[in-house]
């Protein structure tokens, strides 16, 4: 990243740890998504104020599938004095899991698997073969979207329902280059308040597009809205649904080669008990899913902790930790549903006084290997956790002493 020219050699940078006014732990959050993929926020800039305004002081853009946002990103986190970590989200399919009927990390979805990439460079490393088979996911993506428009258009048409989209509406009006099902709940959801003036007109609709059944939701309830729209004409057996291809996913392997290539960290999403409280196969025995993970080359994991009970959260985070993985912690963001951005748990407990640590050696990190991927280069010499810690504290000392 430019902004890394004005800093010093790491020599001079560890030298200057403690000099500096910056006081440790800083409030961090490394996952959310931004309008280029979906997100809860209508542009990059109100979302890095919102996290300025509830003294975030490191957050990470975590996207599907793409990039574009990075500069823009970075501009915004240097404007609101943000530091920006970024990131990167991708779904790949294990056959393995999968043909064994294990839930991953998706527990809809045996063998599915997210996996997140953590401090990426920026400008790309990706070579161009990696950059072309990541434009091919994103096309097919796009494309099996443009289908289920298609099927929602001829739904709506037999419902009577005077509502029609297009992919070329969707992508001008809510989408920034990757087109995603929810994007069209969210259209479909607001030409409806347009179309409804009364509650009892919004409804009626509602139960014709529905087939006759009636909506389970509040009007005012957005978030809920759009999910029950994409539950009932979007997913399995639905009147729009369109099964992915296969050739929308790639495998485990090839994301970690291409995380790696981009500069990044392959990084585990943890589900836990954020699926109803229940812990897929994957996950279910912590000592096994560190043995696993660790075979599949991850040394790093992150949750979404407002899925978890703390005790779940606890447990896992902290064990992981204390064997020698990065761990961090992120909101997401990636629905209608405006909430804090301070990471907490389920029903809003706040993160304990350990894990607030935890997830602050984590950005520590990852701002340590965004200097060195800048500095040195992505060939620079592999660091423990601790020494990237310690210097990612130097760079952030010196960042924010430096504003």
């Amino acid at each position: 990243m430019a902004f890394f020219d004005s800093f010093p050699d790491r020599s001079t940078l560890l030298q200057s740890q403690g000099q500096g006014n910056t006081e440790f732990p800083l409030k961090v959050n490394n996952h959310i998504h931004t309008p280029y993929s979906f997100s809860a926020f209508n542009s990059i800039d109100s979302a890095v104020k919102a996290a300025r305004d509830e003294d975030i002081r490191i957050l990470g853009i975590n996207d599907f599938y793409v990039t574009d946002g990075y500069s823009e990103f970075i501009a915004k986190c240097l404007d609101y004095k943000l530091f920006p970590l970024l990131n990167i989200e991708l779904i790949g399919i294990s056959k393995e899991d999968q043909e064994k009927g294990i839930r991953v990390n998706d527990p809809g979805n045996p063998g599915r698997t997210y996996i997140s990439g953590k401090g990426l460079s920026h400008p790309s490393l990706l070579p161009g073969k990696q950059q072309e088979k990541m434009e091919r996911v994103v096309e097919e993506s796009n494309r099996q979207v443009g289908r289920m428009i298609e099927l929602v258009n001829r739904w709506m048409e037999r419902q009577k329902v005077e509502l029609t989209l297009s992919v070329e509406e969707i992508m001008e009006e809510h989408a920034e280059h990757l087109l995603r099902e929810r994007h069209v709940a969210k259209a479909i959801r607001i030409k409806l308040e347009e179309q409804a003036g009364s509650d009892e007109e919004f409804y009626g609709l509602l139960e014709r597009i529905y087939g006759g059944k009636s909506s389970e939701r509040q009007r005012r309830d957005i978030a809920g809205l759009e999910d029950e729209l994409r539950a009932r004409l979007l997913k399995s057996g639905a009147p729009a649904f369109v099964e992915e291809d296969d050739k929308a996913f790639m495998s485990v392997e090839e994301i970690s080669r291409i995380i790696e290539d981009a500069g990044g960290i392959p990084t585990y999403p943890m589900l836990l008990d954020g699926a109803g409280g229940q812990i897929t196969e994957f996950e279910s025995n912590k000592e096994l899913l560190l043995e696993e993970l660790k075979e599949r080359g991850f040394r790093s994991v992150e949750m979404i902790p407002m899925r978890n009970r703390p005790e779940v959260l606890k447990e896992y985070a902290e064990y992981f930790y204390d064997h020698g993985f990065m761990v961090s912690f992120g909101t997401e963001h990636n629905t209608t549903a405006m909430r804090p951005l301070t990471v907490a748990c389920i029903n809003e407990i706040p993160l304990e006084d350990t894990l607030m640590n935890i997830s602050f050696k984590g950005a520590a990190c990852l701002a340590a290997h965004q200097y060195l991927l800048s500095k040195e280069g992505p060939d620079y010499p592999r660091e423990g956790r601790e020494e990237l810690e310690e210097l990612g504290k130097a760079v952030l000392n010196h960042y924010f002493s430096h504003l």
